[in-house]
């Protein structure tokens, strides 16, 4: 039977949304007086959040989300729902976006007008994208995933089929982030024959075997380093999952903390030291999450890398597809930046550059600059 993609409104549930008003006016907040953030979320900077979100307008945001035209594509029993942004323009080419977690399809919100109608926006017509950007199942308006959730592997097959069968795209080029970047990984592994190119943004790669160089060992102590300190969550993601998601889904203050610090932390920062991950994207961000329920089923893609075997990507074997990888820089808690040689273990790597700036999250923090890269690492295959 043929995919389908079937155009929808993509609705906040007006009942979810009078329960949250409900719970953030009887919000009940831990004492913190001078809290910092090396003990997590300080009380302080949770109250002002939960204060900014009682405030906001949950209507802007579905009048923003009504500007877009949204599908949703049944595929291997999983729901998926797909922003799809026509290129204003002709002779453009296919672009597909996956985001990563605490993220959601509103990471490109900005970005997707630089990509669709690059003559209005400085930059050439002929650099034109039509994009097509999925919420990974289980996060936003997509469907769950199975019990125990998918692996990017699995992922990955899904977009392969929405791209060519649902939407008729028979040869496209591909960008993820986090684990996004996972899912593009695969996407261009298992199918380079469709997949012409792919650009990924400061991808996670795992430790290859080694013998490893200097240069390598120093980046794995970094990241170590990095784990044990800033790790927490990922573990509580991949081996209790059901337990923090009981809370993510019950409060609130619960997913404004545990979703609030990462989205902030790991953003760059504006010129006048704010996180470039606005408080308008950030309460966009934590309203989607609530108002879909979809806070305890995004962490099971944690869950599924840690207990499915082969879902990690092999390295030594890449395969023939351009990728094109940079590297932002400037969080707030920085990352460890993987080095070029452990990357080109697993990619065939054509394009690499470093910046200090764009974060965890390029798309909203620095679009323009995200957009830039796009235009160019995809230049060579058009047409």
């Amino acid at each position: 039977m043929a995919l389908h993609a079937e155009p929808v409104r993509a609705v906040l549930d007006p009942v979810a949304l009078e329960d949250l008003g409900r719970r953030l006016r009887a919000a009940r907040l831990t004492p913190d007086a001078g809290g910092t953030w090396a003990r997590g979320t300080p009380g302080d900077w949770l109250a002002e959040l939960i204060a900014d979100w009682q405030a906001f307008d949950p209507l802007a945001l579905q009048a923003r989300l009504d500007e877009l035209t949204h599908l949703r594509v049944e595929v291997n029993g999983v729901a998926v729902h797909v922003v799809h942004a026509a290129a204003a323009g002709t002779g453009s080419i296919p672009l597909l976006l996956t985001h990563g977690w605490p993220s959601s399809f509103l990471e490109y919100w900005k970005l997707l007008p630089l990509l669709t109608d690059p003559s209005a926006n400085g930059a050439m017509a002929a650099d034109a994208f039509t994009v097509v950007a999925p919420s990974l199942p289980g996060f936003g308006f997509s469907g769950p995933p199975p019990a125990g959730g998918l692996i990017h592997k699995q992922v990955a097959e899904l977009w392969y089929l929405i791209m060519t069968e649902a939407l008729g795209y028979r040869r496209f080029v591909a960008h993820g982030s986090d684990l996004g970047a996972g899912v593009t990984a695969w996407l261009a592994r298992a199918h380079p024959e469709a997949v012409a190119a792919t650009h990924l943004a400061t991808p996670g790669l795992g430790a290859p075997p080694q013998p490893w160089s200097d240069s390598l060992s120093e980046h794995f102590r970094h990241v170590e380093e990095w784990s044990a300190e800033e790790g927490g969550y990922a573990h509580m993601h991949a081996t209790k999952p059901a337990t923090i998601g009981a809370a993510l889904d019950d409060s609130p203050v619960a997913l404004a903390a545990w979703v609030g610090e990462k989205l902030t932390r790991w953003s760059s920062t504006t010129a006048d030291s704010q996180p470039a991950f606005d408080r308008d994207h950030l309460l966009s961000t934590l309203t989607l999450y609530w108002a879909t329920r979809t806070g305890a089923s995004s962490l099971l893609p944690y869950w599924a890398y840690g207990h499915t075997p082969g879902s990690a990507l092999p390295p030594d074997d890449p395969p023939p597809t351009p990728t094109a990888i940079d590297i932002f820089g400037g969080e707030i808690v920085p990352f460890p930046k993987p080095p070029r040689e452990l990357a080109e273990r697993y990619f065939n790597v054509v394009r690499w550059a470093e910046h200090g700036r764009g974060g965890h999250f390029p798309a909203a923090a620095e679009p323009q600059l995200l957009a830039e890269r796009l235009r160019a690492a995809f230049k060579p295959y058009r047409g």
